[in-house]
């Protein structure tokens, strides 16, 4: 049977290889997305707080529906870090195509936009993480690799169980084969949990959405729908204060207006008490547009139990629930599927081409 298990985890490794160096070197970026954006998009990104505070959900919507007139401002959200531009995300009336945008949250003005998902550094660098830069098609082949990260943990458990007889052994004066050998028993044993968590959440979020949306490209069809008008009585400030009323202690950090697909205005945020592992926007509220009445209201804090697991697989996944030692962590961490996929060749290579003594 080892056998068996052997072959299956050394083709698993050879085929998802590639794949899975690339998925690492991109996720250990990303672990710092915020940083990172700050300094390589600083110009449209970095802003500067000031001692008023942030402008009201309403005095950003119409800032930036004066700044992009001719379309459809769909969503505005605020980040973790207070230096940092608002997001913006618009449409074109009749497109389901989604573009970025960026408005300074202190001021109103705005910074960049429309764009797309790929002209900024993460953006880019985030499209190619989870979908090859090939929409639906390369979100499957993401959660393929992300199902083959898992059995590759499992399998690799198997083959090294009996790991602590010579876990921290690297032999440097040896051959290749036998260090590669040693690095990878090493790195994947290290690493275990921390891929079968990745590969879990990825495969999760990846399948499910291809699942529900289908392969086909979403932004070359017209909207199935025509959206709902806000109606200008409709005050945003007003909703997230009902949503409080509603879920205690309730901030919202994303707001969004229907967009076809959407007829609701929905309100999305986190709430006090909700748990380590929360996602930054575990609680919502969804409201009728043309009257602005509470249609219904989800707080994490009553939410069924595998609601709060699978919201937890944001922080899980993205590092962003226990500071900058956290951060550091899962960078680090992030990488070992690209050491492991090396590794595991040279000693595929080596044991099908072995050095031959003179």
């Amino acid at each position: 049977m080892t056998k068996q298990i052997w072959k299956l985890h050394s083709w698993l490794g050879l085929i998802a290889g590639l794949g899975l160096v690339v998925i690492g070197l991109t996720g250990s970026v990303l672990v710092f997305r915020d940083e990172v954006d700050g300094l390589v998009d600083a110009r449209i990104m970095r802003v500067e707080p000031t001692p008023q505070g942030r402008l009201s959900w309403d005095r950003l919507y119409q800032a930036a529906t004066a700044a992009w007139p001719g379309y459809r401002i769909v969503g505005i959200g605020s980040r973790r870090d207070p230096r940092l531009a608002d997001l913006v995300y618009l449409k074109k009336p009749g497109s389901r195509e989604y573009l970025g945008a960026t408005l300074n949250p202190y001021t109103g003005a705005a910074l960049s936009g429309p764009m797309t998902d790929r002209q900024t550094f993460t953006s880019l660098l985030l499209e190619i993480h989870y979908t090859w830069l090939a929409g639906h098609p390369g979100m499957l082949v993401t959660g393929i690799l992300a199902v083959m990260l898992c059995l590759l943990g499992v399998s690799g458990i198997w083959l090294y169980r009996g790991f602590w007889k010579n876990f921290f052994r690297l032999r440097w004066g040896r051959s290749a084969r036998i260090f590669f050998s040693d690095l990878h028993k090493m790195v994947g044993i290290s690493s275990v949990v921390f891929n079968l968590l990745l590969g879990f959440t990825g495969a999760y979020w990846n399948l499910a959405h291809v699942a529900s949306d289908g392969l086909g490209s979403d932004s070359s069809k017209p909207e199935p729908a025509i959206p709902a008008v806000v109606d200008s009585s409709v005050s945003f400030d007003a909703l997230e204060q009902t949503a409080a009323e509603k879920m205690p202690g309730f901030r919202a950090i994303w707001v969004y207006a229907p967009d076809g697909a959407e007829q609701e205005i929905s309100l999305w945020g986190h709430v006090p008490d909700a748990g380590w592992f929360s996602s930054p926007a575990s609680s919502s509220a969804l409201f009728d547009p043309q009257t602005g009445a509470l249609i219904s209201a989800t707080d994490i804090r009553k939410a069924k139990l595998w609601e709060r697991v699978t919201d937890a697989f944001t922080p899980l996944h993205y590092g962003n629930f226990g500071g900058l030692p956290v951060k550091i962590l899962w960078s680090v961490l992030a990488l070992a599927p690209g050491v492991l996929a090396v590794s595991g060749f040279v000693i595929w290579f080596r044991r099908r081409n072995p050095v031959r003594k003179a």
